[in-house]
């Protein structure tokens, strides 16, 4: 009578224990539950979503990129304009101030001709300070300005333009200025987005139900507040 040997499981068979680890760690060996295919499902849409969302914000950042550069040139150009204007005024200033001290000197020493020749060479702006400035009678009244040049009546069209084109300029700068901010925000939204598309890709790929959808919904949720910042931003 010959007694039966236990025999072992071939090497290439699988055991029950076997089997029970695999079944944990490779959920392809078995069928998709219902709840495996909606969280695949949800995943695909979450980043199907986040990837429009990324490459708009990405777009926006650019556009107000191009805006800023523009806007800043226009300043920069606005600015040597102003510049250019502001020194065409000193220098005229400076050939106006000879001219009358000349006209001046030619007063004091009463010699009339020399005194009507430079005054009718006087330029509209100096010879209008100046009437109203003799008006005032400087030689005998102490409250008299000092000079034609102090007076409202003084005006040069250089000085009027050079602050027309500053004025231009720090219009142009405040706008640079807001569309490199803006650009700044498109840019923090698409590194937000960008997260959206981690835990959207990684959501399905544990072997625990819950660790998928809370992959999901912090996800989701990050994806909602970048959505909401989003529709507060000006658009392009």
């Amino acid at each position: 009578m010959t007694q039966d040997t236990p025999q072992s499981p071939a090497p290439d068979q699988p055991t029950a224990d076997n089997r029970s680890v695999t079944d944990r760690f490779l959920s392809s060996d078995g069928r998709m539950s219902r709840s495996d295919r909606w969280v695949e499902f949800l995943s695909a849409v979450l980043l199907a979503l986040a990837t429009i969302a990324t490459a708009w914000s990405a777009y926006q950042s650019t556009l107000y990129g191009g805006d800023e550069a523009a806007a800043r040139g226009a300043s920069n150009a606005a600015t040597v304009k102003s510049a250019h204007y502001a020194g065409e005024a000193v220098q005229i200033r400076g050939f106006h101030a000879i001219l009358f001290v000349e006209w001046a000197a030619a007063v004091s020493q009463e010699n009339q001709e020399l005194e009507d020749f430079l005054y009718q060479r006087f330029p509209p702006a100096l010879k209008t300070a100046s009437d109203a400035w003799i008006a005032t009678k400087p030689l005998v009244n102490p409250d008299a300005p000092s000079s034609p040049f102090v007076m409202s009546e003084y005006a040069l069209e250089e000085d009027d333009l050079a602050e027309q084109w500053q004025a231009t300029a720090e219009v142009e700068l405040a706008k640079a200025n807001q569309a490199d901010e803006t650009s700044d925000r498109y840019v923090l939204l698409t590194v937000l987005f960008a997260s959206v598309l981690f835990f959207g890709g990684i959501a399905g790929k544990f072997q625990s139900q819950i660790i998928d959808m809370a992959m999901l919904v912090i996800g989701s949720i990050i994806f909602l507040a970048g959505l909401g910042i989003l529709l507060t931003f000006p658009m392009q």
